[in-house]
């Protein structure tokens, strides 16, 4: 009788173990943490003049972060106190992960997080060494700036390349009407040629034959589907009543008139991860982040771009017809567009679950 006895003890444990344990899987629905997407950002965040989009898309990052691994944050702009802005962004983390059903849901420990905060370059190199050599999963790398950092990595270390998946936002082509707000000290060219606000960098890595088996998705234009019509302005109202992070979210574009909206124009690079509702492997399915195509199969053909639709269009030439790149840069948009409501609820619905 006295062997008998421990192991009823032992069943009604298990039982009650399996009990819990089915229902925190009905509630974080992304699954355990080695399932997760893996992701490393670069960003230019800076608390300066600069756009707070970074800003804005840190803290829809944060709200993910049951959702997929994050392994680096590198705030590339660390004169313009981007590690101070990342850690502003952190300290509203922590309050909410304190006060609401963060830790029930599968987020990580805020000091968890700080630990993937680099600190200085070497430090950012380091995070990126240990994520890039990983081979179990790829490892989704958002740039949310200029490509140099990622650029001077990405050569020192070329053979990390087939481990990454490279989603990059605005490095392509800039539209014409934006020339007039192009700094002084930038260089300039053709407008068929001139590089977008976050192109420093971008072609050592395109025109170096060594990349072309890169995966690569670059957003160039599609991303301005998040800051169209009046809804973007009427999310940032809904957003900014959840937590210190949509008070966060709120505040960061205080000073910015313009900006009084959701913009986080660097989100799509995440969205296009996260969005259970497609294919991760084919950019060409529409997903949050909008829909893309693939124009030259052969020669690299693990690169994505903006959906021309039926416009004319010579990705491989632009000036043969720049004539077209709004028309180009509209019908991009409208792929985001077409997705974003879908978008909206899925993040408010989640939002309603964390802070109930």
């Amino acid at each position: 009788m006295g062997s008998i006895i421990p192991l009823k003890i032992n069943f009604v444990m298990m039982k009650h173990y399996l009990i819990s344990l089915l229902l925190f899987a009905c509630i974080f629905v992304p699954g355990r943490a080695h399932e997760l997407p893996r992701v490393f950002v670069f960003t230019d965040i800076n608390i300066d003049s600069g756009d707070p989009d970074d800003r804005q898309s840190l803290v829809h990052l944060f709200w993910y972060a049951n959702e997929a691994a994050i392994e680096g944050i590198v705030p590339d702009r660390w004169n313009a106190r981007g590690l101070e802005a990342c850690l502003m962004a952190l300290e509203a983390y922590r309050r909410d992960f304190a006060e609401f059903s963060f830790q029930e849901l599968g987020y990580p420990e805020p000091d968890t997080l700080k630990k993937r905060i680099a600190r200085d370059t070497l430090d950012a190199f380091r995070l990126f060494l240990a994520a890039a050599s990983k081979k179990d999963a790829p490892l989704y790398v958002l740039v949310w700036g200029n490509m140099e950092l990622f650029k001077t990595f990405l050569l020192q270390r070329p053979e990390l390349m087939k481990n990454i998946r490279l989603i990059t936002i605005g490095t392509g082509l800039m539209l014409e009407k934006d020339f007039p707000y192009i700094p002084n000290d930038w260089p300039r060219t053709i407008p068929c040629k001139q590089l977008n606000w976050n192109g420093f960098g971008r072609n050592q890595i395109y025109d170096n034959p060594e990349f072309d088996e890169l995966w690569w998705l670059e957003i160039n234009w599609t991303y301005a589907g998040m800051f169209t019509g009046k809804k973007p302005a009427r999310m940032l109202k809904k957003l900014s009543v959840y937590g210190n992070l949509g008070r966060h979210m709120k505040e960061v574009v205080k000073n910015e008139s313009w900006a009084q909206y959701f913009r986080a124009g660097d989100t799509p690079s995440l969205l296009y991860v996260i969005d259970r509702g497609h294919d991760k492997n084919n950019p060409c399915q529409s997903s949050w982040a909008g829909k893309f195509v693939k124009p030259f199969p052969e020669k690299k053909p693990n690169y994505y771009t903006d959906d021309a639709g039926k416009v004319s269009w010579d990705y491989a030439n632009p000036c043969n017809t720049w004539k077209n790149h709004e028309k180009v840069r509209n019908h991009a948009v409208k792929t985001l567009e077409k997705r974003r409501n879908n978008m909206y609820s899925a993040l408010l619905g989640k939002l309603n679950q964390i802070y109930r």
